[in-house]
């Protein structure tokens, strides 16, 4: 007989790195210098992600919803909710493997390994001396974690398992995205304020304006001088934002982010009264639930990339999870997060639609400034211009975050590299971050549906959230794979060379071989039955069929598309 533990050690300790596949990853080390990063608890990193999650696409959910159907609407926002949440895993998946192949072929200074796992090595503790990871010997046991020394962004995991043409895929769609979701931010403010402002025609034919004004991509008549005016007003505050210390800015936008949940709130709360006592605008029908179970195909084709839109968590994942205290929770984090603003978005959407009906805007914010006008209780009218103007000073604090992010994809797909976190470049980014956010000011001001603007990013945030992570968790298991699969011909053999031993003594060594070579391959703790493949071609053929809806909406018109 022998010793099936003396197979594995051997055959293990003949296993050089220079039979690894090469790896493109730590291209730019200099980028990586790790930082100190402040831990923060699953709390905040839970408002963190509801923060990330709840933007622009929330305004257009109940007018799209109210055209396409509302009862079609709730279903394609949970169906749309579950494959986030499982895409979302995938990218914790992917930030491990690739944390595993970071630690496996980078570190130049690995110490003395110990192999401790009594079930799947044998003797504890025991030690093969000093061996250098570059030289000798790679660690049995990868390490499948996500550190809070190391982040991978979206696009750096794109070129570590595509290359350079990923990465400049990936920036070059997070581009376009924020370039689009920037400009909606202007639409927001333009047409809030633009409703807001006694302007009138004596001012340099600045118009008052009315919902009526917004029934197409631009206002009418003179309310089209008071939109844009409002966007120079809005250029006027978010240009200088661009240029300052975001830490600066924290405490503003925690507050706006409490102030916004609880305008949600409010706005519910109105909607429930409204529903109840019917008429509280004077100009409404009575309360009843007017086209809950109609459909409209055109104006649902229009609805999926909006819901997709209002979605987006998954490019901000890395920088969450990177700070976060309870790394094995980060996948409950993450479904807690997406589940959450699905139930926000639901109960938003229902309502809103429910309580104004025929008379619904693109952007839902507007259509309280009809419960605002004189004649209604004081209350009601404080209430209504809360809602009208919260969204639209979220916004200018956003705005800035997006177009920093935008000028650093701009630098990462020209360079490779990350300069944000660069002092001889910082200055540099905010100072091309501000020039780039004139581009979206200005699109805005030929432009101010918001429902046309959400349809077009939510096309783009398809490939964000959901083939991206696919294509990932596809080819970050055939990496590791790869590299790591170089253990499964060496216990192989050790296999092969043990056809001598009695059944009992061999069944011991397969159940070793089983456990070491999922440690080997493809099993970060975020695994589970959803990573499995059939759940992979599910998924990609759910989210085709949702493209393709969305592309057919851009080539059809409806009131609701």
């Amino acid at each position: 007989t022998i010793n099936t533990n003396y197979f594995i050690q051997t055959k293990l300790s003949s296993l050089k790195p220079e039979t690894m596949e090469s790896v493109p990853i730590n291209s730019h080390p200099e980028d990586h210098v790790e930082e100190e990063v402040i831990e923060i608890g699953m709390l905040p990193a839970f408002i963190m992600s509801i923060n990330f999650i709840i933007g622009a696409g929330f305004f257009s959910m109940p007018y799209v919803f109210y055209h396409g159907g509302i009862f079609y609407g709730v279903l394609t926002l949970i169906i749309v909710t579950i494959t986030l949440i499982i895409t979302s895993n995938w990218t914790l998946e992917v930030c491990s493997r690739a944390q595993a192949l970071d630690t496996v072929i980078n570190e130049s200074d690995i110490p003395d390994l110990t192999f401790q796992d009594v079930s799947i090595i044998g003797k504890r503790n025991e030690t093969y001396g000093s061996m250098n990871a570059r030289s000798k010997l790679i660690p049995i046991k990868p390490k499948y974690e996500i550190s809070s020394q190391r982040k991978f962004e979206f696009t750096e995991l794109m070129e570590i398992f595509f290359g350079i043409p990923g990465r400049i895929l990936t920036a070059s769609a997070i581009i376009i995205y924020l370039l689009v979701t920037l400009t909606a931010y202007a639409t927001i403010f333009g047409s809030t304020w633009s409703l807001v402002m006694p302007y009138n025609n004596s001012i340099h034919a600045l118009g008052a304006c009315n919902l009526s004004n917004y029934d197409g991509l631009l206002p009418s008549g003179d309310c089209l001088n008071s939109y844009r005016f409002s966007i120079f007003i809005f250029a006027c505050i978010v240009i200088p934002m661009c240029l300052m210390n975001v830490r600066t800015m924290k405490p503003f936008q925690i507050t706006l982010s409490f102030t916004m949940q609880f305008t949600i709130l409010a706005a519910c709360i109105h909607c429930i009264y409204g529903l109840a006592v019917g008429n509280i605008a004077g100009n409404e029908q009575g309360p009843h639930p007017a086209r809950f179970f109609d459909f409209d195909f055109k104006s649902f084709l229009g609805m999926v990339p909006i819901v997709v839109y209002s979605q987006v968590l998954h490019e901000g994942i890395p920088m969450i999870a990177q700070p976060a205290s309870d790394k094995k929770s980060l996948h409950k984090l993450f479904a807690g997060a997406l589940s959450y603003a699905c139930t926000v978005y639901l109960t938003f959407a229902v309502l809103v639609a429910l309580r104004f009906r025929d008379d619904i805007t693109p952007t839902a914010s507007l259509n309280w400034s009809q419960t605002a006008l004189p004649g209604n209780p004081m209350i009601v009218r404080i209430v209504s211009y809360l809602i009208m103007t919260t969204p639209s000073i979220v916004v200018c604090s956003a705005y800035p975050l997006c177009a920093i992010t935008l000028a650093a994809n701009v630098f990462i797909a020209i360079t490779g590299r990350d300069l944000t976190s660069d002092p001889k470049y910082k200055f540099k980014v905010k100072l091309v971050g501000a020039t780039i956010a004139i581009i979206p000011i200005i699109c805005a001001m030929f432009i101010s549906n918001l429902k046309t603007l959400s349809k077009y990013a939510g096309l783009i945030a398809f490939v964000l959230i959901k083939f991206i992570p696919t294509m990932l968790q596809v080819q970050s298991r055939n990496k590791c794979r790869r590299v790591f699969g170089q253990v499964d011909q060496w216990i192989e053999e050790s296999i092969a060379q043990s056809l001598s031993l009695r059944e009992e003594d061999r069944a011991p060594l397969l159940d070793k071989y089983a456990k070491l070579r999922d440690v080997m391959t493809m099993t970060p703790y975020y695994s589970s039955w959803w990573s499995r493949t059939w759940v992979v071609v599910l998924v990609s053929i759910v989210s085709t069929f949702l493209f393709i809806f969305g592309v057919l909406s851009t080539f059809l018109s409806s009131p609701g598309a």
